[in-house]
């Protein structure tokens, strides 16, 4: 009979399972979008879906640098906060900016390129995470979130699968509002 698992090893199947039900939201959230109708923005100032995911794309790209860049070890005394950053991570009710490196500028021509390119970073995250046997809240990421500072490897993984969980929601809102404008009502969807 196998005897209780390891701190590490509940981290880790927690971590791939936020990854996982992260990239499902994103990319449920995108399937069957034509190329038009993700390039629509329900108002001047928000992002179209395409932007959302080229942020998304290049977002998971830049956090996957963090966790496999050069870390700095990180105090045990530390405070977790998972909770909080899986909340904040979620949490549609407050905007934050986009770093300057992850503001969509244009760097895929189609939604299926960005989907592919965020597709292909999370795998990459996915098998760093199963072949692991590194303590990741061991050591910490060298660039501070904007809401929560310093981060440990293991919460900016945590923040990877949420941060694709709140831009599916942002993708569902902003699908919804192009939806119930008269343009689209009146024969713009194709």
């Amino acid at each position: 009979m196998p005897g209780p698992a390891s701190g590490t090893e509940v981290d880790k199947a927690t971590l791939l399972e936020t990854l996982r039900k992260g990239e499902e939201a994103f990319l449920k959230s995108v399937a069957g979008l034509s190329e038009t109708t993700c390039r629509l923005r329900s108002a001047e100032d928000r992002w179209s879906v395409l932007e959302c995911a080229e942020h998304v794309a290049v977002a998971e790209e830049v956090m996957l640098g963090l966790v496999t860049g050069e870390r700095k070890p990180r105090n045990a005394e530390e405070p977790r906060r998972d909770g909080r950053i899986l909340r904040s991570g979620i949490d549609r009710s407050t905007r934050f900016n986009a770093s300057a490196q992850s503001r969509p500028r244009g760097r895929f021509s189609t939604l299926a390129e960005a989907v592919a390119h965020f597709r292909a970073v999370r795998e990459r995250t996915l098998r760093l995470v199963e072949e692991t046997s590194e303590d990741l809240r061991a050591t910490e990421v060298t660039h501070p979130h904007p809401v929560v500072g310093v981060i440990s490897t293991y919460e900016c993984l945590l923040l990877m699968g949420s941060h694709a969980q709140r831009h599916a929601l942002q993708i569902e809102e902003v699908i919804g509002e192009i939806k119930s404008s008269p343009a689209y009502r009146s024969g713009a969807r194709t």
